[in-house]
């Protein structure tokens, strides 16, 4: 296997699961291990893609599509709730010009609730959207006329045509980055801006394990990419968006020739920091199963989070019939079930229930639990990862 940035072999696995099961992006079951490698060229983190994963993303991947209005939460301030897409657009804009009249390219969309949402406060944007399956036509059909998108090939009319190519959370999806890249600077105009969002590894450790994630950009690897396929001014931002890299690269005026790796050292200093976090979820299994044992055998328990880290927790349980719900904060989520267990907001946590399995980004988890009120008002003990 060689790397998908710059093309050298992989032979540094620095990670693989304990058993022949994996979680997906979509929190369900996969079965094969996950394996992942370390690229010595790049800085590069790498997984072994899915079977049969150009029909997995074409048929199988359903990302949010309950409902047009159905969303992930991106955290909650003082009670109220501020949601992904929101996020991403207030993002957007703060660190994208976005004249009258321009022409923008979601590429790699699912259903772009974002396009969605910024047109509804810019129409004067024309927006355009792309992605490898057709089953969000739905979506778009409710926001854009069908000459505003494209499904499985980008359309040939489409060279040179937007001034601003945007894609949220889809590059580390990807087999072949290096296909998407260049259809991207295809599209762009002259100076076109590229903007995008990917899970950064190293402030979202869960990232390394989803089964589905088959690249896990670094700063180091994520500027190499971009560099090598066109582009320059390249701006990668660490803060704007918790757990994920935003990142802004305008397309070149000449293309250079020459590929550009980056110095040992720096590779390195990237290597020994994947390296913890390889360590961390080769022991973690362990450490959920132990506290599982600490507990009376007869109490049950409930986990916080129905996102990733939260069914991580329940697949690593010996008793999951144990788990009398799961706690989210998201409405969307409510009433539905993960694992059998019914998910509830906090204000409907059972009276009983004296145990919370913490399933967030180990990051923010404290934080976030210190600050929900329904909890503060109760004796509870906690596990965190």
């Amino acid at each position: 296997m060689n790397c998908n940035l710059c093309d050298k072999p992989l032979t540094d696995k620095i990670y693989q699961s304990e058993t022949a099961r994996s979680l997906t992006s979509l929190c369900t079951l996969y079965e094969s291990s996950t394996q992942v490698y370390f690229c010595h060229g790049c800085a590069h983190v790498q997984s072994i893609e899915i079977a049969n994963i150009d029909n997995y993303y074409d048929s199988d991947y359903d990302i949010l599509v309950e409902s047009v209005e159905e969303d992930q939460v991106y955290e909650v301030v003082n009670g109220s709730t501020i949601y992904r897409t929101e996020h991403q657009v207030k993002t957007l804009i703060d660190k994208v010009e976005l004249s009258s009249e321009m022409k923008i390219l979601d590429y790699g969309c699912a259903k772009s609730s974002t396009m969605r949402a910024l047109i509804v406060n810019r129409p004067d944007i024309q927006a355009h959207l792309f992605d490898v399956s057709d089953r969000y036509i739905p979506f778009w059909e409710k926001f854009l006329s069908n000459d505003r998108w494209a499904t499985y090939v980008v359309p040939g009319t489409w060279n040179g045509f937007f001034d601003v190519v945007t894609s949220f959370f889809s590059l580390e999806h990807m087999a072949h980055p290096q296909n998407a890249l260049s259809n991207i600077l295809q599209v762009l105009k002259p100076k076109g801006i590229f903007y995008g969002i990917i899970p950064n590894v190293f402030t979202n450790t869960a990232d390394m394990i989803v089964v589905d994630h088959i690249n896990h950009f670094t700063d180091v690897s994520l500027t190499c990419l971009l560099r090598n396929n066109g582009f320059e001014d390249i701006e990668i931002d660490d803060k704007s968006h918790r757990g994920a890299l935003t990142f802004k690269a305008r397309k070149e005026a000449v293309r250079s020739a020459d590929d550009n790796l980056p110095a040992p050292s720096e590779i390195q200093k990237v290597f020994n920091e994947t390296l913890k976090i390889a360590q961390f979820w080769k022991s973690i299994d362990s450490k959920v199963r132990d506290f599982e044992r600490s507990i009376q055998y007869n109490e049950r328990f409930a986990i916080y989070g129905a996102g990733f880290y939260g069914a991580f927790i329940a697949s690593c349980l010996q008793q999951p019939e144990r788990i009398a719900c799961v706690i989210d904060q998201n409405p969307f989520l409510h009433g539905r079930e993960m694992n059998g267990a019914s998910i509830v907001s906090p204000i409907e946590l059972p009276d009983d229930i004296k145990v919370i399995l913490v399933g967030l980004n180990p990051a923010h988890a404290r934080k976030m639990i210190e600050d929900i009120p329904e909890f503060s008002r109760r004796q509870l003990s906690y596990f965190f990862l």
